[in-house]
């Protein structure tokens, strides 16, 4: 598809996104504003996201990723938080390149074990853009399809882990995805995943 063509399905992904905030937002209770930071590191792994989901099950590319990114949740539905996000990572090894994105982010922030310690499941669903294709898998994919992995949706499900005692400092785990959603994006179906753990700091 070329660049023209691909427009529409840019505005159309854009307009789903921000409905879906706004629905969700408009749902919320405006509650105490939340804001983090953090920080990841991981690498790119050779399988779809079903197979991703499992870390020490899936094979590795030696393509590393490295990321930061800024969250901001202004809103509450019970125990469920909610927001955007923002990231920046690089991607190394072959050809290096930078990806960007941004999205609406969801955490649910009641489970306690035994008043020690803390799970945060969360999910971010949003847009992400990179310089480059990155060799391996994301590269066999967009010539599969014949299509553009260059701006493809984002989605970030995640397990934090934190103390009751000290729940502004994290450690998480992240399935990083990019994805064409069925080649609503750029003509691709998959785009490409890492496993990446990190460090959030919430204040």
């Amino acid at each position: 598809m070329s660049f023209l063509r691909r427009i529409p399905f840019g505005f159309m992904s854009g307009a789903l996104v921000a409905y879906l905030a706004a629905s969700g937002l408009a749902a919320a209770e405006e509650t105490d504003v939340e804001h983090s930071i953090f920080a990841f590191g991981g690498a790119m792994v050779d399988g779809d996201m079903a197979e991703a989901a499992n870390p020490f099950g899936v094979g590795y590319e030696n393509r590393p990723i490295f990321g930061i990114g800024y969250q901001f949740l202004p809103y509450s539905i019970g125990s469920v938080k909610l927001g955007l996000e923002a990231g920046l990572a690089g991607r190394f090894n072959g050809n290096t390149n930078a990806e960007i994105w941004g999205g609406v982010v969801g955490r649910y922030d009641a489970i306690e074990i035994a008043n020690t310690l803390r799970i945060i499941p969360s999910f971010t669903f949003g847009i992400s853009h990179v310089t480059g294709t990155m060799s391996g898998r994301e590269r066999r994919n967009e010539i599969e399809r014949d299509g553009d992995a260059s701006t493809l949706f984002y989605l970030g499900p995640e397990l934090s882990f934190s103390s009751v005692a000290k729940p502004e400092l994290e450690l998480f785990w992240r399935l990083h995805h990019r994805s064409g959603a069925w080649g609503t994006l750029g003509d691709m179906h998959g785009g490409s995943n890492a496993n990446v753990v990190g460090v959030r700091y919430n204040f």
